[in-house]
């Protein structure tokens, strides 16, 4: 049996978002001498967790904030990316949000990091044999029509090209054909959950708790966490009634192209939680 570590407060956003990094990776990786992690995948432009400085988990002074906005600037030029950051978690970062609003940064929705016991929410409630559920270390062809089909989206092949190939052999990638599909990444005793989706004409049967408790039974560590937007009430309220609960909230912010003309470029695609 895996067991993940027992941590509370800053530690425990330290941990996740480490898990993050590792769990959803990106092309380019680098760190500055303040903590702050720069990420880059161009061919995923727009996406807020494939291309975003990320801050420290703990407060900085207004210099360094200054300081780590510069080199995320200096790194997005370099990459040909949108320059975003993801303020997390958002208790500690007061000072930053008031340095991006006054800078005309678009900040964009919060996102709910929840977190809960493994094995407690795998074992509650029933695991009907029907489910069908498969899970590869790849994503297959299915796979990919599962998820396009329950969670449409644009950039579906630019995932299948970019991310996907460098989660292999970490990543579960599961499905249930047609009805469900979710990602799950287990490292170091924590679990990280990803992509979850049910099909449209499915919701609200009850499948996206079978999905999560079939995902999370074929794993061992002990902390799972998964992120949701906090305008998402209805899915807020599906974990919440599995086990989960709010641990931290985290939020994008974006600086707008020079050639936007005052809207957000490409911040719409700048999203944090779930995919």
């Amino acid at each position: 049996m895996t067991v993940g570590p027992v941590l509370t407060g800053l530690e425990l956003v330290e941990a996740v978002e480490s898990h993050c990094l590792r769990a959803w990776p990106a092309e380019v990786l680098a760190t500055t001498a303040d903590g702050w992690a720069l990420r880059a995948t161009p061919g995923l432009e727009g996406r807020g967790r494939s291309n975003h400085a990320l801050t420290p988990a703990q407060p900085l002074s207004l210099d360094a904030y200054v300081r780590g906005l510069a080199e995320a600037e200096a790194f997005a030029s370099e990459h040909g990316i949108t320059c975003g950051v993801q303020v997390s978690p958002l208790s500690s970062h007061a000072l930053l949000l008031s340095e991006l609003a006054t800078r005309g940064w678009v900040v964009q929705q919060p996102v709910v990091v929840m977190t809960g016991d493994t094995a407690a929410i795998s074992a509650a409630g029933a695991h009907p044999t029907d489910l069908g559920l498969v899970a590869t270390d790849a994503p297959t062809p299915e796979w990919v029509a599962t998820w396009a089909h329950c969670d449409p989206r644009p950039d579906a092949g630019a995932h299948v090209a970019t991310v996907f190939p460098k989660m292999a052999g970490i990543a579960r990638f599961n499905h249930t054909p047609g009805r469900a599909v979710g990602i799950s990444v287990e490292l170091d005793g924590i679990v990280g959950l990803y992509c979850i989706a049910v099909a449209p004409e499915l919701r609200r049967r009850g499948l996206g708790k079978l999905l999560v408790r079939g995902m999370l039974a074929q794993h061992a560590g002990s902390l799972t966490y998964l992120q949701v937007f906090s305008a998402n009430t209805a899915g807020i309220a599906l974990y919440e009634s599995l086990g989960f609960h709010e641990e931290y909230r985290y939020c994008h912010a974006v600086l707008p192209r020079a050639d936007s003309h005052g809207s957000a470029g490409g911040a719409a695609a700048a999203t944090g939680g779930g995919c």
